[in-house]
């Protein structure tokens, strides 16, 4: 009987160990930022607020077509960038990895507003339709990660 106490009491020992082992703590280097659910990328340039900053995301043509080219362009005021890129990951199924560097690009606009452009394309689906999300990575020169998600439907037209 004392031996089974001992294993009892090791093994919960050894589990309590492990469990408390896991870290649970949010990584304070990534802001999230809030999805845009009024957003509808088919249709127009969506923008996101947040904390005083601002990103604003294009992708054309409209509606935004499946497998064929597709041009980006993120627009950001009041906010530090030192590297952005777009990650189109699908959200129903997995579509192959998707990430692509935006550049920043020239602009007539004042020095708090800066343009960044690529190009990307969303891959064919057999699914009538496919859910898409699509995330701004923006690095920041303090080190700093901002997210920002945005939500995406498409139907398979073709």
């Amino acid at each position: 009987m004392k031996q089974v106490k001992l294993t009892l009491i090791i093994c919960l020992a050894t589990l309590i160990v492990a469990i408390s082992g896991c870290d649970k703590s949010v990584d304070d280097s990534v802001t999230l930022w809030p999805v845009n659910n009024e957003c509808n990328l088919h249709r127009h340039t969506c923008t996101n607020q947040y904390q005083g900053a601002e990103v604003s995301l294009k992708i054309s043509p409209h509606p935004i077509p499946i497998a064929r080219p597709l041009g980006i362009e993120v627009y950001t005021k009041n906010l530090e960038v030192s590297n952005i890129q777009i990650d189109i990951s699908g959200k129903s199924m997995y579509m192959g990895y998707n990430r692509v560097p935006l550049t920043l690009a020239k602009t007539q606009q004042n020095n708090e507003v800066q343009r960044y452009i690529g190009t990307s394309m969303l891959a064919f689906c057999t699914t009538q339709k496919m859910l898409w999300q699509i995330t701004l990575i923006i690095d920041q020169p303090n080190g700093k990660q901002i997210q920002i998600p945005y939500n995406l439907e498409t139907i398979n037209r073709l």
